[in-house]
């Protein structure tokens, strides 16, 4: 059975965010865990998409499990076409490294976006992935019975998606997403803005002074005589910067 097929192309996505519940998964690094960290990761993803594009996010209560009676019925009641599980990986032996990510074979948009998941957080992420499948069906496991998260989300009708963001158990990559969850939320977001051809919100007329008037300055350096200062934004100037000077 297909579904879900027009979510990106006939109505606005509604896209239903269910983080990790599992806080006993700890980090090789850091002192926290996977509920923790993914829960964080989620949010920066719900802010994202909801600051720049035209879609609807809802954050799964947090104290609802995964079973049917839990999210996935949630994202059904509110609305919800798109189901993404926002997960942290594990069982590697602090060696594997790499985002996986897992579909419903029977939903040709689930498996797409595992597939544009994996790509997106593969390439920012600088430590290569070695693993020789990254985004497969989430039904092969259990003995056929598949990930909840798989398996009910669909059963309710919504293209599911479940991502291991990358290891927590191995050193480097569990610091990767300690430290860079707003890249990875970027990533994320990346991702379904492709698949789902999200379209960016449309500022009004203030929103646009307020972005226009705000700007972020970097200084790099103070100088005693101007001289060295001209000689810097010459210097600047010839990368292409449009380096000025400002006396205090």
């Amino acid at each position: 059975m297909e579904i879900n097929e027009n979510t990106n192309r006939k109505e606005t996505p509604v896209i239903y965010l269910s983080p990790s519940n599992q806080p006993l998964n700890r980090y090789v690094v850091g002192d926290t865990n996977e509920k923790q960290e993914m829960e964080e990761l989620a949010r920066q993803i719900q802010g994202i998409l909801e600051q720049e594009y035209d879609c609807t996010v809802i954050m799964a209560t947090l104290s609802l499990g995964i079973g049917s009676a839990g999210r996935p019925k949630e994202a059904k009641e509110k609305g919800a076409n798109i189901y993404v599980a926002i997960h942290s990986n594990a069982g590697g032996g602090g060696q594997a490294s790499g985002a996986m990510a897992f579909y419903h074979p029977g939903c040709t948009l689930s498996r797409k976006l595992a597939k544009q998941m994996v790509e997106e957080l593969n390439a920012i992420c600088p430590i290569p992935s070695n693993r020789t499948t990254s985004d497969q069906s989430g039904m092969d496991v259990f003995g056929g019975a598949g990930y909840a998260e798989i398996r009910l989300p669909y059963q309710y009708g919504l293209s599911p998606v479940l991502v291991e963001t990358n290891f927590h158990d191995n050193p480097k990559t569990a610091r990767w997403i300690i430290d860079h969850k707003g890249s990875i939320a970027a990533g994320y977001v990346h991702a379904l803005v492709k698949l789902l051809g999200l379209v960016p919100k449309m500022n009004t007329g203030k929103e646009k002074k307020e972005r226009e008037d705000r700007y972020y300055r970097v200084q790099v350096g103070a100088f005693l005589e101007r001289s060295n200062a001209e000689v810097l934004q010459r210097k600047l100037k010839a990368e292409g910067y449009d380096a000025f000077i400002k006396q205090d």
